[in-house]
C-alpha cells in the first residue's frame, strides 16, 4: 500500500502585536512541552515586550550555516532541528538574520550539565509543534498559539493575513501599528 505524500505546512505563527499582553504563556507552554528548551523568546520593542518566534524562512540561513546538519527543512517544509545532531555550536544563531535563535545552548546551566541530560547542549528551535499540527484534521495549532489568552498568536497562512485584518511585517510579525500600543 502506498503512503500518501506528506502535505506541506503552509501556516505559520503570526503575532498580532496590538493584542499581546506580555503574559509569557507562550514561552511557558513551549518550555514544558519541549524538554526545558523553549523556542519562544522575547524582545523589547519600545515599551512593549513581544514574543519572538522562528519565522520559518523559505531560504533559511540557519539550515545553510549548520556544520552538523542539525538544522533541516523536513518533508512538510518546516525548518526544525534534528535533536541528536545538534552540538550547540551556535552557528545557526549567528546566521539567523532576525536573531530568533538563542546564541547559547538551552537546558541546564553549564555547571549542572550531565551525560544523561542531552538538552543542555542544543540550541532551541521552533518546530511548529509538528506532533500536533500533522495529526490530520488541519484544525490543530502549535501549543504557544493554543496557550495565548489574548489571541495575540494565531496560526495562519501569511498570505491570508490581510483578510484577517493583520499587516505582515518582516515575514511573521503582524500588527495594525507596530509603534503604538493600546
Amino acid at each position: 500500500m502506498d503512503t500518501p505524500a506528506p502535505i506541506p505546512v503552509a501556516k505559520r505563527v503570526l503575532i498580532d502585536m496590538d493584542r499581546c499582553v506580555e503574559c509569557r504563556s507562550c514561552a511557558a507552554v513551549c518550555h514544558y512541552s519541549h524538554a526545558g528548551m523553549p523556542a519562544v523568546g522575547f524582545a523589547r520593542c519600545g515599551a512593549a515586550l513581544l514574543p519572538v518566534i522562528c519565522r520559518q524562512c523559505l531560504s533559511a540561513s540557519c539550515v545553510t550555516a549548520c556544520p552538523a546538519e542539525a538544522m533541516i527543512r523536513d518533508a512538510q517544509g518546516v525548518v526544525r532541528r534534528a535533536l541528536v545532531r545538534c552540538v550547540g555550536c551556535g552557528s545557526c544563531a549567528r546566521a539567523c538574520p532576525f536573531g530568533v535563535l538563542p546564541a547559547k545552548p538551552a537546558g541546564l546551566p553549564g555547571g549542572y550539565r550531565s551525560a544523561d541530560r542531552l538538552s543542555g547542549h542544543q540550541i532551541p528551535k521552533c518546530d511548529l509543534c509538528e506532533d500536533r499540527i500533522l495529526g490530520g484534521d488541519g484544525e490543530a495549532v502549535p501549543r504557544c498559539v493554543a496557550a495565548c489568552p489574548s489571541g495575540a498568536l494565531c496560526f495562519a497562512d501569511e498570505h491570508d493575513a490581510e483578510e484577517l485584518g493583520l499587516s505582515v511585517l518582516g515575514g511573521r510579525t503582524t500588527g495594525e501599528d507596530p509603534f503604538k500600543r493600546r
